[in-house]
């Protein structure tokens, strides 16, 4: 585990590999990935780590938004795509259409509210 390094949260990790949180921490319990200390709690992913994978792989990284999560707790579309695991942003987008997320506008940005997101996991929904 490397301390003094710059590290992104699990979620900017997914996002910036197109995969689940679950494949990411997949590829950090096999070695290809290294986790950096925890802050507050959260997993974090040496970034230097996740540009070397994705080179060796021949993926090219996306762009992780920093400014995604919400004073309220919101996450991106995107953002709540990796969390539940889905391929397509269409999927999530149906999931607010039937009712079993809430989102909103947020500073102009199109967010699902981790509450929601969050009741959807459990099954409270």
């Amino acid at each position: 585990m490397i301390i003094n390094s710059k590290a992104v949260s699990l979620t900017e990790a997914t996002t910036m590999l197109g995969m689940t949180e679950r494949e990411v921490l997949r590829l950090s319990q096999h070695g290809y990935l290294e986790q950096s200390k925890p802050e507050g709690g959260e997993t974090r992913i040496i970034q230097s780590s996740l540009e070397k994978y994705a080179y060796r792989s021949g993926i090219v990284l996306q762009e992780a938004s920093k400014t995604s999560v919400g004073r309220s707790g919101s996450l991106a579309i995107q953002e709540a795509m990796t969390k539940l695991g889905l391929r397509s942003e269409d999927t999530v987008h149906r999931l607010i259409q039937t009712g079993k997320l809430k989102a909103g506008l947020e500073g102009g940005t199109y967010v699902v509210y981790s509450q929601s997101l969050h009741d959807y996991v459990t099954g409270r929904c």
